[in-house]
């Protein structure tokens, strides 16, 4: 008769493969690679018969907690089907969530002196970020993207949220120095600082419905300096959403909220498995995150000293004595498969015209085990 035993134990480091005696709790344990019924000697069922023992090198390779790894594979415990290689480390629960050998607590990968744009937003594990690209449509392409360890001055309320830095996408140049002087009296950001040499529609454009960064279809506004961070991800095997924190800032607010210079912040998410295409952040209205939205500090609460976001209105019967403001700190949480291919594209435009400016701080992108609430919230 042919029985597989039932008693089995699988430690990080060891595997053992032992016989009981259905009459006693006596256990006999057996050499790694010995069939000890071929020798005569081993233990017998019922019948007398021998009982086939399943060696410890083949129980080695089963995958008994069935997440898709054996201890042949790395799996360093059999019993929590959420601790294998595919998984994160899950800051402060005091386990070996990804099988390194480590306790390993979240640590900023953006403390190095040249940190590429995933890194800015805490993305750096290869396991999990399959590919990045950044888009530019505008005619300065590349000095809208970067990463800071503070934007503005560094006193300001601008401070990251995680590691040494984050991730700006802007329409205008991040640095001061590169913008238009005929939009940028006195070096001042405001009130505008255009992708173009001779004239707006060299970077703007009336996009058809394909074209447009709207997830839900263009509504026929001019769409200008457009600026994107295409991430295409892998959820760890033991997340089931994510999140990430950003500010958006811009110079149309408040004198031309409700003018048609709505420029724009999309997070749009494509699940291919579902056939899901989205934008993930909005306010409780339903609206992106815009000029004309409800997260915008008036007036401002946020400290934007040396940013441009801070400066004197443009137009000269508007009442405020200043213009610009920014939303705050906001994080984005939404919901996600273990182990689910999924793309993230981060994309900014100036809607209308392509002058006013508008920049997103992206940071502290984070996986979670436990189940997310989606949306957006003021932190």
């Amino acid at each position: 008769m042919k029985r597989l035993l039932p008693c089995l134990s699988i430690a990080p480091l060891v595997v053992a493969v032992a016989a009981c005696s259905p009459d006693d709790d006596t256990t006999t344990w057996r050499d790694y690679g010995r069939d000890v019924a071929d020798e005569g000697g081993g233990p017998t069922d019922e019948g007398g018969g021998p009982i086939e023992i399943v060696e410890a090198r083949d129980m080695f390779e089963v995958d008994v907690d069935g997440d898709g790894f054996s201890p042949a594979t790395g799996d360093c415990d059999e019993t929590e089907p959420r601790i294998n290689p595919a998984a994160f480390e899950v800051p402060g629960n005091g386990r070996d969530d990804d099988c390194d050998g480590g306790i390993d607590e979240a640590e900023g990968c953006d403390c190095h002196p040249d940190p590429n744009l995933p890194d800015g937003v805490d993305l750096c594990d290869e396991r999990f970020l399959l590919s990045w690209e950044d888009r530019c449509f505008a005619a300065a392409c590349g000095s809208g993207f970067g990463t800071l360890t503070r934007f503005g001055d560094p006193s300001n309320g601008l401070a990251p949220r995680f590691g040494c830095a984050y991730t700006l996408l802007g329409t205008a140049p991040l640095d001061i120095a590169l913008c238009n002087p005929e939009y940028c009296p006195g070096g001042r950001r405001q009130p505008g600082t255009d992708y173009y040499e001779s004239g707006w529609f060299d970077t703007c454009e009336t996009v058809a419905h394909e074209s447009d960064p709207s997830p839900s279809g263009s509504d026929g506004a001019l769409i200008c300096d457009t600026h994107q961070l295409v991430l295409r991800l892998r959820a760890p095997r033991n997340a089931v959403g994510f999140s990430f924190d950003f500010v958006y800032l811009s110079t149309e607010y408040p004198e031309w909220v409700d003018q048609g210079f709505n420029d724009t912040f999309y997070a749009i998410l494509e699940r291919p498995a579902t056939g899901e295409r989205r934008n993930i952040s909005f306010d409780e209205g339903g609206h992106e995150i815009e000029v004309d939205n409800a997260f915008f500090e008036h007036p401002p609460v946020t400290d934007l000293a040396g940013t441009g976001y801070d400066g004197m209105c443009t137009n000269e019967d508007f009442t405020r004595t200043v213009c610009g403001s920014s939303t705050g700190w906001l994080r984005t949480a939404w919901e996600i498969a273990p182990g689910e291919e999924f793309t993230l594209t981060f994309s900014i435009h100036d809607e209308g015209d392509g002058i006013y400016d508008s920049t997103v701080i992206l940071d502290n992108f984070q996986w979670s085990p436990d189940p997310v609430d989606p949306g957006t919230i003021i932190i």
